[in-house]
């Protein structure tokens, strides 16, 4: 079993912030959605209520803007899948398939999505496609310019992450930086069981090991 290191003081992510801007006609601040369940405000959405799909896109549209930076530098383009991928969510919602997690159902397909556009720019396939281009994404802050300790702990982690294959990566990025449980893992990056998903967050934390032993914790192992 391994334990999470926190890695909040020796590394922020780069989040971005983007609006694309709603159709007038949709409410602007829905507020009555506070405290719903994943699924009673899916089948909300699914139904037509407009407000639960602007509360929705609200809630992960920032998310998944820095998830599509990820796979690509290009924002222009991740702005364009965004853009089309709410389009198409609200008028296919009535065709769309019950959920209790929006954020898990949201993330794999925006990553297909975003996936399939990658392979269609560069005529690859699906590897080649992905190959280099997942890089995780850091902004150093005061917090951490301040402390040398922190900003080497910073460095350390970069140098690591370059040295995993880009599946290692969202496998990583997705584990910590989206806190997802092994078993939204294996939904988000296709494995076809959970332990598989298990397995691969291990060996990948054992390589990280490598590299930061005074942040990653090996209790005991699979």
């Amino acid at each position: 079993m391994y334990i999470k290191p926190n890695l909040d003081e020796t590394r922020t992510l780069n989040q971005r912030k983007l609006q694309i801007k709603l159709p007038a006609s949709l409410p602007d601040k829905p507020s009555a959605f506070e405290g719903i369940s994943d699924a009673a405000l899916w089948k909300m959405f699914r139904k037509g209520d407009d407000g639960a799909f602007v509360f929705i896109y609200r809630n992960y549209i920032d998310v998944l803007f820095n998830i599509g930076l990820q796979y690509t530098s290009n924002e222009a383009l991740v702005k364009d899948c965004l853009q089309d991928f709410f389009v198409d969510l609200r008028e296919k919602k009535h065709n769309l398939g019950e959920t209790d997690n929006i954020k898990l159902y949201l993330f794999k397909s925006f990553r297909r999505r975003i996936v399939a556009v990658k392979q269609k720019e560069s005529r690859f396939i699906f590897q080649d496609a992905l190959k280099e281009t997942f890089a995780i994404e850091f902004a150093i802050d005061q917090k951490i310019i301040n402390s040398q300790f922190a900003e080497h702990q910073l460095q350390s982690l970069k140098t690591a992450l370059e040295q995993l294959s880009s599946k290692e990566r969202q496998i990583i990025y997705f584990y910590f930086y989206q806190n997802l449980s092994y078993a939204e893992i294996a939904e988000v990056l296709n494995y076809d069981h959970v332990s598989s998903a298990r397995r691969s967050v291990y060996k990948v934390l054992k390589k990280l090991r490598n590299f930061m032993p005074m942040l990653f914790l090996l209790i005991t192992t699979p």
